[in-house]
């Protein structure tokens, strides 16, 4: 397999319903350089990201979710031709559904950190008062 070949869609090691891609092709299809995936996945905005061998693989739901997906890097040279019917448009509405529901899905998992954290921030105060007094 080519190292720039996206992974097949039946491979174990992806998230369900979403397609991994190695971090060239995920700042190909953002239109940002490679270094600019490296600093968003270490910032944690590319939640799905898996190291596999020595490539970093990027769920292409975590670059919609972290709103660094072209609209056109989506669905690559499949725009509707002129004239039509409005297949286009249902097939754009689903695409910004998954972005959305993508979008929906990091947050709650950035929620439920954040919570692990203050509950751990206020177990800390709390055994910290305990220990003043």
């Amino acid at each position: 397999m080519d190292r720039h070949t996206a992974i097949p869609t039946a491979d174990p090691r992806q998230p369900a319903g979403g397609r991994l891609v190695d971090q060239r092709q995920a700042a190909s299809l953002a239109g940002c350089s490679r270094d600019t995936i490296v600093r968003a996945r270490r910032a944690g905005r590319l939640p799905h990201s898996r190291l596999y061998g020595q490539r970093w693989l990027i769920a292409v739901d975590d670059l919609a979710a972290a709103d660094l997906l072209r609209p056109e890097g989506t669905g690559g040279d499949t725009a509707p031709e002129a004239g039509a019917d409005h297949g286009g448009e249902a097939s754009s509405a689903a695409v910004e559904l998954a972005r959305a529901e993508a979008r929906l899905g990091a947050l709650q998992d950035l929620l439920a950190r954040q919570d692990d954290e203050l509950a751990f921030l206020r177990q800390l105060a709390a055994d910290h008062l305990r220990r003043a007094s």
